[in-house]
């Protein structure tokens, strides 16, 4: 279903917030965000390698744009268009960055990709130990952008293909939402659980019909 579909369905799902209104789609779509990044984390807590398995189909082509391209300490980061999921692993969110093969295809050419921590990152960025030639370390901070260590400026001419989940909130209305596969109705459930604890409007005690004394 597309983001605006699921928005749809649980909303008219819900008890109305009052006599006459029910809860506004930002709010369920904030719920839903919440709900689906619970469902990955537990998905990748209970089972991290099936998890990272069954993660082929959220695979993007994202630019690599230099920071620093020089011989001795060369550094390249991508951007990410969206905000991710974040998970309790190395790289966090960045589920994997898949072999990039360069052109002409060579065997000397074949770049294997490593996950590092920032501060790994940082020990080989601007230190006497590196590296192989062909090892590119890989991090990520928790922002929109993917940070290359140890790649040379051939190796990072043109797209790398990278594996992360996109948030909820990330999606366009129109786009289909790629949900865990047979989680829809925990994810459902974790949201109508969510929307259950906002206090209808006519019990908000907001101080409207309180009228100042004397």
């Amino acid at each position: 279903m597309t983001k605006n579909e699921y928005i749809d369905f649980i909303r008219n799902s819900l008890q109305a917030v009052d006599k006459t209104s029910r809860f506004h789609p930002e709010q369920v779509a904030a719920a839903m965000n919440v709900a689906v990044n619970t469902v990955f984390y537990e998905m990748y807590k209970a089972q991290p390698r099936v998890f990272a398995k069954s993660m082929e189909r959220y695979t993007v082509q994202t630019q690599l744009i230099p920071v620093n391209s020089s011989a001795v300490d060369p550094r390249y980061t991508a951007p990410l268009t969206v905000d991710i999921v974040d998970l309790p692993r190395k790289t966090g969110g960045v589920l994997e960055i898949l072999q990039k093969t360069l052109i002409p295809a060579t065997l000397s050419s074949v770049i294997t990709y490593v996950p590092v921590t920032t501060m790994e990152g940082e020990q080989f960025y601007g230190s006497e130990s590196s590296l192989p030639s062909n090892v590119v370390g890989f991090s990520w901070s928790g922002a929109r952008v993917v940070e290359f260590w140890n790649m040379s400026a051939s190796q990072a001419t043109g797209t790398v293909l990278a594996r992360y989940i996109p948030q909820f909130k990330s999606y366009a209305s129109t786009d289909n939402v790629l949900l865990p596969y047979g989680q829809d109705q925990r994810i459902i459930e974790l949201v109508r659980q969510y929307m259950g604890v906002i206090p209808p409007k006519d019990l908000v005690n907001d101080n409207a019909d309180i009228k100042a004394n004397g």
